[in-house]
């Protein structure tokens, strides 16, 4: 059995080397595929993580035991990873900047080690209550995945890196469900530029790992939104004005991370070597104090974005969120947990907007303002403006939610948002405080 499969796989690398514009399209096919399966697999076992950690804490019936666990479990998890991480996978949650790495200076970084260890550390990272989402690992293991299998099959150096923007295209239409945005974020972030070759293969491996989702998970939408509608054009100052908030937050954050960052190194440099498993229990207790004041912030959070989605919450509870998640992220993304910023650009974004809608309405109770569609417009600003990918900002919204009402408002906040964050905070500055382009806490120096 084992040489009819070794005579397999070494009859298909040589049709794939040998024709490579007859077959490279059907291993175009099976790798997205792959990612897809990939990212199904790692979302099953992020729910496992929240399953057997912050889950059963938050749902202690003992007020004392509930904050005892909430505060401690976030603090244990980081510290350990400060300890394991360094040691058996140093790269291990790069997220998007190790993969625009590899992509830039070639795809070594994206080793089967590093693919195990965020495999491992994500779910753990994320299932004890860290704020943030899982895009930025789930793109580095579906990169990975197509990296190592067409090295597997002994393709050369220009189609690895081929394949790097195609895993990110598949992972995030898996995550999603959304294989445009899938694509236009792949050429906005990675490449930087389209050609026919990359764009081709993102589609067909975004479009393969989108039908994989669907066939695994019901192709369900992962945000779905309440109709919102607008008709006076008296109501784009609102979105003008929301769009302005979320890029100053947005081009905001990177300095507030760098600030806590600096001062997390200078209390735990007493702890010399283990310094950094001690920053990441001050900070992951601190995360814990958090979601005890505001338990929607812990983890990854797309069942609040929901709510602020269909209307629903108070000035005073999405305004807490929004100030209690923000400090979150930046806390985690100083210290060694691990996880990415889609979901929490989302997250503050969607709060934000929510909090200025139910702000208005208790100023303005006349007025006829949608919290829901405050909430949707600035879901899509904050994410453009934090990421920087204003197209992608748009279409993900779209495809997130299905509602294509709001099309005006959007274009114009994210529009907004995007200028803001850029004057705020210029890209050479933000690399330069954040340590990378997906997150701040690529700085710390077990990313390597």
């Amino acid at each position: 059995m084992r040489l009819l499969l070794a005579k397999a796989f070494t009859d298909v690398r040589r049709r794939v080397q040998t024709a490579p514009r007859r077959a490279l399209l059907v291993f175009v096919v099976a790798i997205g595929a792959l990612c897809g399966l990939t990212a199904v697999a790692f979302h099953g076992a992020l729910a496992l993580g929240r399953r057997l950690l912050v889950g059963p804490a938050l749902d202690a019936a003992s007020p004392w035991l509930r904050t005892l666990l909430v505060v401690a479990l976030p603090a244990a998890v980081a510290a350990l990873l400060g300890v394991l991480v360094p040691r058996l996978a140093p790269r291990a949650g790069g997220g998007l900047a190790l993969v625009k790495q590899a992509y830039a200076a070639g795809t070594a970084p994206l080793d089967p080690r590093t693919l195990a260890g965020t495999f491992v550390a994500t779910p753990l990272s994320l299932g004890s209550g860290a704020p943030l989402g899982p895009e930025g690992p789930t793109v580095l293991l579906t990169s990975g995945v197509a990296v190592l299998s067409a090295r597997a099959l002994g393709l050369p150096a220009r189609v690895l890196r081929g394949m790097v923007p195609l895993g990110v295209a598949a992972g995030i239409a898996a995550i999603f469900n959304a294989p445009i945005t899938g694509v236009v974020f792949a050429l906005e972030e990675v490449v930087g530029t389209a050609s026919r070759g990359v764009l081709g293969g993102s589609l067909v491996a975004a479009v393969a790992a989108a039908v994989v989702q669907r066939q695994l998970q019901g192709g369900l939408r992962l945000l779905p939104a309440t109709p919102a509608d607008w008709r006076d054009p008296r109501e784009l100052l609102g979105f003008a004005v929301l769009g302005l908030v979320a890029g100053l937050m947005a081009g905001a954050l990177p300095k507030i991370v760098q600030v806590l960052r600096e001062r997390l190194e200078r209390l735990t440099r007493a702890a010399g070597r283990h310094d950094l498993a001690a920053r990441g229990a001050l900070a992951g207790a601190a995360v814990g104090l958090l979601g005890l004041a505001s338990p929607e912030t812990l983890g990854i959070g797309y069942e609040p974005i929901s709510g602020w989605l269909g209307g629903g919450g108070t000035a005073h509870q999405a305004g807490v969120a929004f100030l209690a998640k923000t400090l979150g992220v930046a806390l985690a993304l100083s210290a060694p947990l691990v996880g990415g910023i889609f979901a929490p650009s989302l997250f503050l974004g969607a709060s934000l907007g929510a909090a200025t809608a139910h702000a208005a309405l208790l100023l303005l109770p006349a007025a006829r303002i949608d919290p829901g569609a405050y909430a949707l417009v600035g879901m899509g600003a904050f994410f453009a403006g934090f990421l920087r990918t204003p197209l992608a900002a748009v279409l993900i919204v779209f495809e997130l939610t299905g509602d294509y009402a709001l099309v005006l408002p959007l274009m114009l906040a994210v529009a907004i948002a995007s200028v803001v964050s850029r004057r705020l905070l210029p890209p050479t500055r933000r690399r330069s405080s954040t340590g990378a382009a997906d997150g701040p806490r690529r700085a710390t120096r077990w990313r390597g």
